[in-house]
């Protein structure tokens, strides 16, 4: 069974975008917190967060990061 073997909830890099930017500019970690909560569990249903398991929005499809830091 895939649902078994893959994760429905994975960190994205939009996802984490818009924790970083919160918490950064505002001060505001309750969606890193959220974030945290939810890949303790990633395998598991959590219906009220099904837009973390989304496909990104079209800005978060042209994130770049680097590794190399």
């Amino acid at each position: 069974n895939m649902k078994k073997i893959n994760p429905k909830f994975v960190l994205r890099n939009y996802l984490a975008e818009n924790a970083i930017r919160s918490a950064r500019q505002e001060g505001d970690f309750t969606e890193v917190n959220r974030l945290l909560d939810l890949l303790y569990t990633p395998y598991d249903e959590h219906p009220e967060l099904e837009q973390y398991a989304q496909a990104p929005p079209a800005w978060g499809k042209c994130l770049e990061i680097s590794c190399s830091s």
